[in-house]
């Protein structure tokens, strides 16, 4: 996954293993679970080709991308969650030498699932590791990962990627779908997210623009009902923090810096309902409703408190 290669956190395991610095244990961070599992796959091709020539990395990688390379194995199986015999099956196989590459790769994903028994009893071999026998694990957040695992390994860091990025991957992969421009500025920068929404058909940026453009104590319990699902009010979330953000640089004057679509119209109608003030208000009005929604709160009312929040600032 081109997009994958390109980041730091792909970077960095490519570096180590060009200078032979290879680290026994690796963790990828990274919010995105919908293609964690395709990152770290991506990153034990790399551990496991380092020194192969072009045929042999190809090969590999092909392998390792369907999971039926020899000497790479992932866990837990495909929607599951990695528990303690899944572990010994691993530290069983640590002990058998690589068939063809010259070293084995062990892929843990979704670490963050993983029961802690299991996690605890992973700590001896990330500590003492065979030679030549190396860890991938992935996680979307470090929180549920145990601080003695967290201790023996490499922290990579995958939080997000650019927008661009993301509309380039979307237009290749997807070239007969539209929307892939709104679905990159909504994603926050994760692939995953992107996907979603591309695949929902968008319109949400156009449906933010006509709910700063409508907004009234009315009609906000409505406007907050008519999302589904936390995934649903967080693209929406950031699409009042773009519509936002371009009705401020409107009243400043700068409507070059426009984010453009579908919604730009509304968006321009909208902006002299709103005074600077209030559209900086409401700009971090919306970050504060992102954490609220981070931290489990329920959208509906998350979006009911944004809403009456922004039209008193108005």
């Amino acid at each position: 996954m081109e997009i994958f290669r390109q980041s730091r956190a792909y970077g960095a395991v490519a570096e180590d293993a060009a200078a032979g610095t290879l680290s026994h244990a690796y963790l990828l961070l990274c919010p995105d679970a919908k293609n964690l599992r395709s990152f770290l796959k991506e990153l034990a091709a790399c551990i496991a080709c380092a020194g192969m020539n072009e045929t042999e990395r190809a090969r590999a990688g092909r392998l390792i991308a369907a999971e039926r390379y020899a000497d790479c194995r992932v866990f837990p199986a495909e929607g599951e969650r990695c528990g303690v015999d899944e572990v010994r099956s691993l530290l069983a196989d640590c002990i058998v030498k690589p068939v063809e590459a010259p070293r084995k790769v062990f892929v843990l994903d979704a670490v963050q699932n993983m029961l802690e028994a299991a996690q605890n009893k992973l700590l001896k071999v990330l500590e003492e590791p065979p030679e030549n026998v190396h860890f991938v694990l992935g996680a979307t957040s470090a929180a549920a990962v145990l601080p003695t695992v967290l201790s023996r390994v490499k922290k990579l860091e995958l939080l997000a990627f650019p927008a661009e990025a993301i509309e380039r991957y979307l237009q290749r992969a997807f070239p007969s779908r539209e929307g892939c421009h709104e679905a990159a500025l909504l994603s926050g920068g994760v692939l995953g997210r992107a996907e979603e929404l591309l695949a929902e058909g968008g319109g949400m940026l156009e449906a933010a623009a006509e709910m700063a453009l409508t907004l009234s104590p009315a009609g906000i319990p409505a406007m907050a009902r008519s999302v589904s699902g936390r995934a649903q009010a967080a693209a929406l979330l950031e699409a009042l923090r773009l519509v936002f953000r371009d009705m401020l640089m409107l009243r400043l004057g700068r409507g070059e810096l426009l984010t453009g679509g579908q919604a730009a119209e509304a968006v321009r109608r909208a902006a002299p309902r709103y005074t600077v003030a209030g559209l900086l208000a409401a700009e971090d009005a919306v970050g504060r409703a992102e954490r609220s929604l981070r931290g489990n709160a329920q959208p509906v009312i998350c979006l009911e408190t944004l809403l009456y929040g922004i039209l008193e600032g108005r």
